[in-house]
């Protein structure tokens, strides 16, 4: 008994939230036909090697594969245009149209100017709530937009980190976003929800600083919302790698999207803070410099975008063998317990079988001993 204890130890970690997940495997694509380059011969399809760690593997991939991926992103950029140009354009615009640009701060300062100057409180406080915040949800709406063009680039993102060997990208790009748009604009829609949520908070908090009036409501929405919303943004990133990477329904993927984030609740954390960095920098440098906020646009053009796709696949494929693994000890021990159950049983009972289940043994009777018939009948 203390040898199957030794041979089959209890997992160390428990797979938390088991019950919602699904155990899946890695979805195999069509392979591309290889081209025929003279009879019997077929063009070359190098597979390249890349270290077996997760992550370490997605940064590999982007170096191994860059010219691949960026052309992929060519397709992409269409659905990032109407994002830069409220950014860059039509931003200034706005506010120009609604304050109007022109303040007066000078009134009442007690030295001959007249009375009925703006009120810069009240200035900062209408920047802040009748321009920053329309201008928000507009770059909100934008990247439902582009959402849509996420679907190509995490499929073809897919294909490089697994060595799916593809050489037509167009044709790739297009394949994965026929077969995924539809999930990626449900999620991103979502994400981009939530998100205005957030912001829509800080903005409210902002302004209300801005005119002294912020009282504690303000506060807690913006501790509350971001408390509770932040995580739920992990949720439609996750089911995005998912969709694209392994055999799930989408709400298979919604389920296992929840069980991996809390059982890689650090690595999650670190991807996503990673993903939210370049918007946090959009919004910061909005109100600084324009030219830095272009500059960012065209780095995660460059690089930016393949990087976050691959480390969101590389975190769900982290997550997704990790979980693996630990439903396999769990389900290895409960086996052996199982069974040393049925050892247990079997030595105070007889097993009938799966329908009886266990039965008592019936006492065995004593033999008795044997007499001769015939001095039986002279004694009668």
């Amino acid at each position: 008994m203390a040898n199957q204890y030794a041979k089959n130890p209890a997992p160390t970690k428990k797979l938390l939230l088991g019950g919602l997940y699904t155990d899946a495997a890695v979805r195999v694509e069509p392979e591309e036909p290889q081209k025929i380059i003279a009879a019997g011969m077929a063009e070359a399809r190098p597979v390249k090697e890349y270290p077996d760690t997760f992550f370490g593997r997605a940064f590999q991939v982007l170096r191994g594969e860059f010219k691949t991926l960026l052309k992929s992103i060519l397709f992409f950029i269409p659905f990032t245009l109407p994002f830069i140009v409220i950014f860059a354009w039509f931003a200034n615009y706005f506010e120009d149209m609604i304050l109007g640009g022109v303040y007066n701060f000078m009134g009442d300062i007690g030295i001959g100017f007249p009375g009925g100057g703006d009120s810069l409180s009240e200035s900062i406080g209408r920047l802040f709530w009748d321009v920053k915040e329309p201008v928000f949800l507009m770059l909100g709406a934008t990247l439902i937009i582009g959402s849509l063009g996420l679907a190509g680039n995490f499929y073809c993102a897919k294909r490089s980190y697994f060595q799916n060997y593809y050489s037509k990208t167009i044709k790739t790009y297009w394949m994965g976003f026929a077969k995924y748009w539809w999930k990626f604009l449900i999620t991103g829609t979502v994400a981009v929800l939530i998100g205005c949520g957030l912001g829509t908070a800080l903005i409210y908090l902002l302004q209300q600083q801005a005119l002294g009036t912020a009282d504690a409501g303000a506060y807690c929405a913006v501790v509350f919302s971001w408390i509770f919303g932040a995580p739920l943004m992990l949720i439609p990133m996750v089911m995005m790698s998912l969709f694209t990477t392994y055999e799930l329904t989408f709400i298979q993927a919604f389920k296992n999207a929840i069980v991996l984030i809390v059982n890689n609740p650090i690595s999650a954390c670190i991807v996503g803070i990673a993903s939210a960095l370049p918007i946090i920098l959009f919004g910061v440098t909005s109100s600084t410099s324009m030219i830095i906020g272009i500059v960012i646009y065209l780095l995660m053009l460059l690089a930016g975008c393949n990087l976050y796709a691959l480390m969101w696949i590389a975190f769900a494929h982290r997550g997704m063998t990790k979980c693996h693994i630990r439903k396999q000890e769990q389900e290895s021990f409960l086996l052996q317990q199982q069974r040393r159950e049925a050892k247990k049983k079997s030595k105070q009972g007889e097993y009938v079988g799966a329908e009886g289940g266990y039965a008592k043994k019936k006492p065995k009777q004593q033999a008795k001993p044997y007499q001769n018939p015939k001095k039986k009948k002279k004694n009668k």
